[in-house]
């Protein structure tokens, strides 16, 4: 009815023999793959590429010079763009005009600074800049950003020879694109500079107006050509022109910003 002595006893040897071997054996173990870094988040009028993604952010607005209406461009908004060189698609109100608290509060674009008192109404209402102010990104990430963009743009423009010889037709018009991210590449464009504002100081790309924009530092001839009243000194710029309005031989003209070199 019982197993011999001796046949239990070979039962547990083999049973801690398995498990000697068993500890002996390098141990397996699963280790978690590395959470992937979240995408970086790229933020900015300057990468608003379309007037409707532009103007749906409530901090950008979309704006083409008056005269060259298909140039057009995100920027910033800024509490007054002047129509006579730009157009835009938002109008900023004047915050001054808001006398109390209650109308203050109910534009987004204004906020209340008192300047009173504790406890008073005094104060006054002004542009909020604050609102738009953008989350720092880490280096590495704007590096990265801006490399990949101008990669991207090196392959799309990049010519590829057609097969077999072609007649040499009419070089075509290139169209202005100020979209560049960095100052140095924006003013290697003749038509493009790049500007700011006290409240922006990174700044941003746009065409040249060809006049000067009140509340905006240019890079490019902030005078404007119309200021130029030496015909050498006109033509030395490369998007001036002179134009005579006097006899011939009597050096009168005005100097004029040339369009036609930037006309899309």
């Amino acid at each position: 009815r019982f197993a011999p002595r001796g046949l239990e006893t070979m039962k547990t040897f083999c049973l801690l023999l398995a498990i000697t071997m068993a500890s002996a054996l390098p141990m397996q173990r699963t280790v978690d793959a590395p959470a992937p870094a979240p995408a970086p988040v790229v933020s900015g009028c300057s990468f608003h590429n379309t007037s409707d993604i532009c103007n749906d952010d409530t901090c950008c607005n979309w704006c083409a010079p008056t005269i060259n209406a298909t140039a057009g461009f995100c920027m910033p908004t800024i509490p007054t763009v002047p129509s006579t060189a730009l157009t835009c698609a938002k109008t900023i109100g004047d915050c001054k005009a808001n006398i109390d608290v209650t109308s203050c509060g109910s534009d987004a674009t204004c906020k209340w600074a008192p300047f009173g008192p504790p406890g008073t109404p005094v104060g006054m209402c002004v542009y909020d800049w604050d609102r738009c102010k953008p989350t720092p990104a880490p280096a590495s990430t704007f590096k990265k950003a801006a490399k990949a963009r101008i990669e991207a743009k090196a392959i799309a423009t990049k010519e590829v020879a057609p097969p077999g010889p072609i007649p040499p037709g009419p070089t075509p018009k290139p169209k202005v694109n100020c979209t560049m991210i960095t100052e140095a590449a924006c003013n290697g464009e003749t038509c493009c500079e790049w500007c700011g504002n006290v409240f922006s100081p990174i700044g941003w790309c746009m065409p040249i107006t060809g006049k000067p924009v009140p509340s905006l530092t240019c890079s490019k001839s902030p005078e404007g050509c119309e200021a130029i009243k030496v015909e050498a000194t006109c033509e030395s710029y490369d998007l001036c022109a002179w134009l005579p309005i006097g006899p011939p031989g009597s050096g009168m003209g005005t100097c004029l910003f040339n369009w036609a070199k930037c006309t899309a």
